[in-house]
């Protein structure tokens, strides 16, 4: 998953949802589902954060420019 770029893990992560809010999944292919999901959105919020933490950054060195 460490290679794997944000938009691609969104576009996974949906498609599990939809496979799953399908009702049509075996229960035990719904356990493996699930647990990649989660590993998944723990990927993207790893991505959000460190995203957020580059912006921050860059503003508040943007801002000791000016000011």
């Amino acid at each position: 998953m460490k290679d794997m770029k944000y938009e691609d893990a969104i576009k996974k992560l949906t498609d599990i949802m939809q496979r799953l809010e399908s009702g049509e999944t075996p229960l035990d292919k719904t356990f493996e589902m699930y647990e990649e999901g989660k590993k998944l959105i723990g990927f993207c919020r790893k991505q959000l954060t460190e995203a957020e933490g580059k912006i921050l950054k860059i503003t508040k060195d943007g801002t000791e420019d000016i000011g």
